[in-house]
């Protein structure tokens, strides 16, 4: 039986506990973009490299990789964006992009400050917890539309790809405080995870990675939490197109 839906994860920030007096290194974002996959195969990923073929300089032996620090230092392919009438039209078409998608969208923020000062002794790992709270949220919401679904997360080395399919496997041989592993078997029917790199040109691993930072700021802000930085300009128009795709629990803080 093949899966319904694939589940595109990546992150933002880190998942280590060094440095925590500095407000950029205290959260750890996961953001997961749950597409069907009718919906997905071949109009997302062709849709997208048209969108990069209208403004980049397009090589298809090696394309360009969405990747949003490297749009925010205008790098690599971006430096077009270096033109700001070049640019204005880049962003209106990511949103327009971004309003047309059909998806829901989860972010888990962890604040790994004050998880490791209430668990100093037990502080759980800051990825894998993140992970188990994200996929429970993603398992609720397939379960309700009777679906199932694989997931792909962007690979951030061999370490700590074991490491999180570890967690994964954990999940589904032994359950969690949230859920039994049967019903993570059922909802997430692959043994392991679906790792991908940037280089592979996955248009939702592209995608989570746009979302990924502007939903932590957001769910940092709308937790009362101390920022580590203002939402941009862009970033706030990026959350406001995406918002009506964003599940009812699809923003959650954990401490």
């Amino acid at each position: 039986m093949e899966p319904q839906y694939r589940v595109y994860i990546d992150e933002s920030g880190d998942h280590t506990y060094r440095s925590l007096t500095d407000p950029s290194k205290i959260y750890l974002g996961l953001t997961g973009l749950v597409i069907k996959r009718t919906d997905y195969n071949p109009s997302i990923p062709e849709s997208l490299e048209e969108l990069k073929k209208r403004f980049l300089t397009y090589d298809p032996d090696d394309p360009p990789i969405l990747v949003r620090r490297k749009i925010i230092n205008r790098k690599s392919a971006f430096w077009v964006l270096r033109d700001a009438a070049v640019r204005e039209r880049w962003d209106a078409a990511i949103l327009d992009f971004f309003k047309n998608l059909s998806a829901q969208i989860f972010t888990v923020v962890i604040d790994k400050k004050e998880h490791i000062d209430r668990h100093p002794t037990d502080t759980w790992d800051a990825y894998s917890y993140s992970l188990e709270v994200l996929l429970d949220r993603i398992k609720g919401w397939l379960t309700l539309q009777g679906a199932s679904a694989d997931i792909m997360p962007e690979s951030r080395g061999q370490r700590e790809d074991n490491q999180l399919l570890a967690a994964y496997v954990k999940l589904r041989t032994k359950g969690s405080y949230f859920a039994d592993a049967e019903e993570y078997q059922q909802t997430f029917l692959t043994e392991r995870l679906l790792f991908r790199n940037k280089e592979h040109n996955v248009a939702g691993l592209q995608l989570a990675d746009l979302l990924a930072a502007e939903q932590k700021l957001l769910t940092v802000e709308e937790s009362g939490k101390p920022m580590p930085r203002r939402i941009g300009r862009f970033g706030q128009a990026l959350n406001e197109a995406i918002e009506g795709k964003v599940n009812q629990y699809g923003r959650y803080l954990l401490v």
